[in-house]
C-alpha cells in the first residue's frame, strides 16, 4: 500500500476508525429552514462516507433555538422531535461505512440576528467585539447551568438517533472558544479568571454527558489553539489548555483556529497547502489523545508525511472530500493523478457565508444537488459523441458522457487541455487552477475518452466521424478593446 499511515486503523475512545481520514464539520445549508434534515442532505454524507472517510461528523448543528441558530437552513437537535430525521442520517453514514459524529454549537457572541429573531447575544462576558458594536449579554450563572444541559441533551439526542460520538464547537469564535479565551472570558467568577476556571464551563458539559450517555461514549472537540489576536489564546496557552481538554476527558482534539481573521478560516486560494498543520503538530507534543490537523490538505502525499512525522494523528479533509468524496478510495488504490483536489476557489465559501444559499463546488457539480443529479447510470444504447472544445466545460461533458458509458471524442485545435483555466493558473497565488487540468488529464483517459489536440473541427471532419451528437464548448471570443496597444 502506498499510503500505510493514512490507512492505519485508529481508536477515538473504545471506538476504531478504520484509517485516519475524517470528514470534519461543514455547514451546508441543506437542512429544511424548521430544523429538520433533507433528503439531499442524508444524501450528502452518504455521499462523503461512501468514498472511504473514516469519520463523518455532521456540521454545526443548533442546540440552542432560536437563540443560538447561526445559519439560514441549520440543522437542529435541540428538541426530540427531531431524533427520528437525524437517525435517518446516522443510517445513512453507518450504511456507507463510516462511523458518525455530529457538531453540538453555540455561537454566544457570534450569534446571527438575521437568523436568531434579533435576539441580543450571550456571552461569558459583556466585551465589544462585533463588527456591528452589539454588546452581548453577559451570563448569569444559572444561565450556564441550563447551557450545559442543553448541550447535554443534544448529545443524549445524538446518541439515541445512533451517531457514534459528538464534538463540541470550541474553535473560530464561537461560545466554547469564548469561555475559554481571555479575550472573551474577563469572568471574576468560578468560570472565568484562571485557565483553570475558563476550563469549568467545558468540564460541566463532558461531565454532564458522561452522566447522561455513559462513559463509552466519546466526546471529541474543535480547539482554538490560537486565536490570533492580541489578549486571546496564545500557542502556548492553547497548548495548556489542550492539556486540560485531555484530563477533562476529550477524546479527540481537532487542532483550529479561534478570534482570526476570517480569511485565515476559509483560506482562499493562494493559502499552502497544509500552512495550519503546525497547530496540530504543537498539540501532539503535549497530549496523548488523537489530534487530527485540519486546513488545506489536498493531497495523500502530504498527509501521510504528516502522520509519519507524527505532527498529527489523523488528518481533517472538508473541502478536499467535497472536490472528491472518492479521495480516500483513489489514495489506497494508488490512483492519486485521477483525485479531483480541492483549488479553493471559494464556491462553497460563497454559497453559505455570503448567499445564505445551499453549499455548492466549484470543481464538483454534484455537491448540494441530491442523489437523481448524482446519479450517473449507464446507458442501454451508448452514442458517439463528439465533444468540440478541452476547457473546463468539454471537459467535464466528456467525463460525464463516457461514464454514462457512451464512446467519446474530445477535440481541441490547441496543443493541450484547459482553455482559458492554463491562462489563469498564471498569476501569483493561482497556481491551484492547474491542478484541474491535471485531474482531467489523467480522468478521460483512464475512461475511455479519445483526447484529440492540435486539430480544429470543420464540417468536413464531423462527417467523416459521424457522432451522434456534438457537444459545442468552444467557449466564448473576448472582445478587444479599441484601446491602443492592447
Amino acid at each position: 500500500m502506498k499510503f500505510p499511515k493514512l490507512f492505519e486503523p485508529i481508536k477515538v475512545g473504545h471506538l476504531e476508525l478504520k484509517n485516519r481520514i475524517v470528514f470534519p464539520p461543514i455547514a451546508t445549508n441543506l437542512a429544511h429552514v424548521s430544523g429538520e434534515v433533507s433528503d439531499v442532505q442524508i444524501f450528502h454524507y452518504h455521499r462523503i462516507a461512501r468514498g472511504g472517510a473514516a469519520l463523518v461528523i455532521v456540521e454545526n448543528s443548533c442546540i440552542a433555538y432560536p437563540e443560538a441558530r447561526h445559519g439560514a437552513t441549520q440543522p437542529r437537535i435541540d428538541s426530540d422531535e427531531f431524533v427520528p430525521g437525524l437517525a435517518r442520517l446516522a443510517r445513512a453514514v453507518h450504511d456507507a461505512g463510516a462511523l458518525v459524529s455530529i457538531e453540538l454549537t453555540h455561537p454566544g457572541l457570534n450569534a446571527s440576528l438575521k437568523f436568531n429573531g434579533g435576539l441580543r447575544p450571550v456571552a461569558p462576558s459583556a466585551v465589544r467585539l462585533r463588527k456591528d458594536g452589539i454588546i452581548p449579554k453577559e451570563l448569569t450563572e444559572n444561565e450556564i447551568e441550563e447551557l450545559v444541559e442543553k448541550y447535554a441533551y443534544a448529545a443524549l439526542r445524538a446518541r439515541r438517533a445512533g451517531f457514534d460520538m459528538v464534538e463540541l464547537q470550541g474553535a473560530h469564535g464561537l461560545l466554547i472558544n469564548q469561555f475559554l479565551s481571555p479575550l472573551t472570558n474577563r469572568r471574576k467568577d468560578r468560570y472565568g479568571g484562571s485557565r483553570e476556571n475558563r476550563l469549568v464551563f467545558v468540564r460541566e458539559v463532558v461531565d454532564r454527558i458522561r452522566q447522561l450517555c455513559g462513559d463509552g461514549f466519546p466526546v471529541t472537540i474543535r480547539h482554538a489553539v490560537d486565536d490570533m489576536r492580541e489578549g486571546g489564546i496564545d500557542l502556548e496557552e492553547g497548548k495548556a489548555l489542550a492539556r486540560g481538554l485531555e484530563e477533562i476527558g476529550i477524546d479527540m482534539i481537532q487542532a483550529d483556529l479561534g478570534f482570526c481573521p476570517r480569511e485565515m478560516r476559509l483560506e482562499p486560494m493562494p493559502y499552502p497547502q497544509g500552512w495550519r498543520s503546525y497547530l496540530a503538530g504543537a498539540l501532539k507534543e503535549v497530549v496523548s489523545v488523537p489530534v487530527a490537523a485540519v486546513g488545506t490538505i489536498r493531497e495523500p502525499e502530504f498527509a501521510e508525511q504528516l502522520l509519519e512525522r507524527e505532527e498529527a494523528d489523523l488528518v481533517a479533509l472538508g473541502r478536499t472530500l467535497l472536490a472528491d468524496p472518492d479521495w480516500p478510495l483513489k489514495a489506497k488504490a494508488g490512483e492519486v493523478r485521477r483525485i479531483r483536489r480541492c483549488i479553493g476557489c471559494g464556491e462553497c465559501v460563497k454559497a453559505r457565508h455570503s448567499e445564505d444559499r445551499p453549499i455548492r463546488c466549484g470543481v464538483n457539480p454534484t455537491v448540494g444537488e441530491g442523489e437523481p443529479f448524482a446519479r450517473l447510470e449507464r446507458t442501454e444504447r451508448p452514442k458517439k459523441v463528439l465533444v468540440v472544445g478541452g476547457g473546463p466545460a468539454g471537459m467535464e461533458a466528456a467525463r460525464v458522457a463516457a461514464l454514462r458509458g457512451h464512446d467519446v471524442r474530445l477535440v481541441e485545435k490547441g496543443d493541450r487541455l484547459g482553455g482559458t483555466l492554463n491562462m489563469a493558473s498564471v498569476p501569483p497565488g493561482k497556481d491551484k487552477i492547474r491542478w484541474l487540468v491535471e485531474y482531467y488529464e489523467a480522468e478521460l483517459p483512464s475512461l475511455g475518452v479519445e483526447v484529440v489536440l492540435g486539430s480544429e473541427v470543420t464540417r468536413e471532419a464531423v462527417e467523416e466521424v459521424r457522432p451522434d451528437v456534438v457537444i459545442l464548448a468552444t467557449g466564448s471570443a473576448w472582445p478587444r478593446p479599441d484601446i491602443p496597444g492592447v
